[in-house]
């Protein structure tokens, strides 16, 4: 039997593909606990320069296994609520660079797991959208809250009040989507992400973790959080490998030191 999630690390850059392609890559039990071990895996790697999220086959995800949630009582559906939500907030919260890449349609949950990585590329022709409402529920996985933040209040309650669906250039209009591939978008993020890993690894976590957790602070607090963010890059092997290569007018190698 197949497993429900891969794994694969390669260059510092690691990759988690959602293999359900016969089920759309639907978010089982299974799947949810998998997903959830390997990011818990990737969170303790300190040498992985950047995560890339992919799905196999034809669909990146469509969001909850509807028949699978069918069995489920109350409790059971409350518990799988809770367990997706801690996955997703642990993908957000990763240190390293987290790229979600949607070489297929990303529906319900399958479009707010997308959202809880850093950036999002869209194949040409994909189609994303929170669709709950009809099917008489609201986005539960924080949809309500990570779209908002990625695009805008009111084009966020037009999408998911209404239910629609948008294609991958109206993503990229709106701000959900970082860039629009004519070919992969796997491919893309795995040059994006080959661009990330030749900078500072420690500068680039700090940096990604200075963003995060000044969001919505007053300016004054928020510099203080960037301030000491910055301060904690003086005193690395990085930074002085940096000024010696720009003094030797070659390319540094960092070591994330």
């Amino acid at each position: 039997m197949n497993s429900t999630v891969l794994y694969s690390l390669e260059n510092k850059i690691a990759t988690i593909t959602l293999n359900r392609p016969e089920k759309r890559n639907a978010i089982s039990r299974e799947l949810l606990s998998k997903l959830m071990s390997l990011i818990n895996q990737v969170s303790v790697d300190s040498e992985i320069r950047a995560l890339l999220l992919r799905g196999e086959g034809s669909v990146f995800c469509a969001g909850a296994d509807l028949k699978e949630r069918e069995g489920m009582s109350e409790a059971e559906v409350h518990s799988f609520l809770d367990s997706i939500g801690k996955c997703f907030l642990s993908l957000e919260n990763l240190s390293c660079p987290t790229i979600a890449a949607l070489d297929g349609d990303a529906f319900g949950g399958g479009l707010e797991l997308a959202l809880s990585c850093d950036f999002i590329i869209l194949k040409k022709n994909v189609r994303v959208g929170l669709t709950e409402t009809g099917l008489g529920i609201i986005p539960g996985a924080g949809g309500t809250q990570r779209l908002p933040r990625r695009i805008g209040t009111y084009r966020a309650m037009e999408m998911i009040l209404s239910g629609k669906t948008i294609d991958a250039e109206t993503g990229y209009t709106y701000g959900l989507a970082n860039s629009v591939s004519d070919s992969s978008a796997y491919e893309d993020a795995k040059s994006f992400a080959g661009i990330l890993s030749e900078k500072a690894p420690i500068a680039v976590r700090l940096a990604k973790g200075a963003i995060r957790k000044g969001i919505g602070l007053e300016m004054e607090e928020a510099l203080q959080v960037e301030r000491a963010h910055y301060n904690q890059t003086l005193d690395t092997d990085d930074r002085k490998e940096a000024l010696l290569a720009f003094k030797e007018k070659r390319k540094p190698n960092f070591k994330g030191r």
